[in-house]
């Protein structure tokens, strides 16, 4: 084997605690058949597979803490608002009146399918996957307005926006700072795991093994590698975003003139 697990240090030193929570569970949930049919590489899975749930259960019980009757309310209207997308989308892929919106639909499926699973994620991994399908489906502005799609597109932006504002209200600045700490530190506790179980990986790709161990093992780095590429697309797609947004903020500020000329 040449390949090897690489580029996730960077990933994790800058995406959100919610995010790594997410990537470091999708990563134990997908290995775990593979690593346990490896030799040498049970143990340090277990380890980082406990420190991983650890952290997702602290996660999880940080979101109900501060959960309230307008919260899941809002976050419901944005659930409903993303299944009605998917569900539409889903719709015109399997009944398409013509070729143009047979490729339309094709395209829109293509990016609801991605973003399926969001009204099951935590509070803020869900914030995360939403805000990425909005921005995906208005780089294809022509398929939304085909189908429609446009203002709801726009409504389950609001609606996200909106549950996110109120999320981040109802956790005092004490509260927050001590939630931050504690995930902060298990966050870190699961990264040095999962960087040793790569180390490890890396070493024993470089070693003689069996076809089967080999095949096990490939397949595991491609996973991983995978993974280190879909969150950091994500990210990069995120940042920039949140760049050119901070921009155009800059630009209006500059061309808007004082109240006093």
């Amino acid at each position: 084997m040449n390949t090897k697990i690489d580029g996730y240090k960077s990933l994790l030193a800058h995406i959100t605690v919610a995010q790594n929570v997410q990537f470091h569970k999708d990563v134990a949930g997908q290995i775990e058949p593979l690593a346990i049919k490896v030799s040498g590489l049970a143990s340090s899975f277990e380890a980082y597979k406990t420190d991983s749930a650890v952290l997702d259960a602290e996660l999880d019980r940080r979101n109900k803490s501060i959960e309230t009757d307008e919260l899941v309310a809002k976050d419901n209207r944005r659930d409903a608002t993303t299944m009605e997308i998917i569900s539409r989308t889903d719709y015109h892929f399997k009944f398409p009146q013509n070729d143009a919106e047979k490729e339309a639909a094709r395209i829109l499926k293509f990016i609801a399918d991605k973003y399926k699973d969001a009204p099951h994620k935590d509070y803020q991994a869900e914030t995360s996957y939403v805000r990425n399908m909005v921005a995906e489906l208005r780089k294809n502005a022509d398929s939304l307005e085909l189908f429609g799609l446009t203002s709801l597109t726009d409504r389950l932006d609001k609606e996200n926006t909106e549950f996110e504002t109120l999320y981040l209200t109802r956790t005092t600045a004490k509260e927050a700072k001590r939630e931050r700490g504690t995930l902060t530190e298990l966050s870190a506790k699961t990264n040095n795991s999962f960087d040793i179980l790569c180390q490890i990986i890396n070493g024993l790709s470089l070693m003689p093994f069996d076809i089967d161990t080999q095949a096990n093992l490939e397949k595991i780095v491609s996973i991983i590698n995978g993974q280190i590429h879909q969150y950091t697309v994500a990210y990069n797609r995120h940042a920039g975003v949140v760049a050119s947004k901070k921009k155009g903020e800059e630009e209006t500020a500059e061309e808007t003139p004082d109240s006093g000329e």
